[in-house]
């Protein structure tokens, strides 16, 4: 068996973000790149996730364009799949907060983290990959 790369379908894609639990936000902050782990939920269809009101990552999801990255990648790197999302985010106002709440949403980072931050999904691309028989990864 050779090893192959498989580009994922929006629903794949959907159902892989449904699923998970923990992210990666890529931001611009202070003009630099910036990647951050995050709790996050799916919204229907948009990804959610807490951050500190005052924080870098509060500043930089204000209605701007950021990117999310969700994966699995087998312990041994024989195989795994990715999904990664383009899309603008904005920060969701007070009077939402009660609904959000009740998605189950905990950071791991604190309770401080009571800014939600909304990312509609956009750009998606999901992709998996598996090995060759000698397990390397492809």
């Amino acid at each position: 068996m050779t090893g192959y790369l498989e580009v994922l379908t929006d629903e794949e894609c959907h159902a892989l973000l449904a699923a998970g639990r923990v992210g990666r936000v890529a931001v611009t902050a202070d003009a630099l790149p910036v990647i951050a782990p995050v709790n996050y939920v799916l919204d229907a269809h948009s990804i959610v996730f807490r951050t500190k009101r005052d924080g870098m990552l509060a500043r930089a999801c204000d209605d701007t364009v950021i990117a999310f990255e969700v994966d699995d990648v087998a312990d041994d790197g024989s195989g795994g799949w990715s999904v990664n999302v383009v899309g603008i985010a904005s920060l969701v106002s007070d009077s939402e907060h009660v609904r959000l709440l009740s998605l189950g949403l905990v950071s791991a980072a604190g309770d401080e983290r009571d800014q939600f931050v909304r990312m509609r999904l956009g750009l998606m691309h999901g992709q998996r990959v598996s090995a060759d028989v000698a397990g390397r990864a492809v």
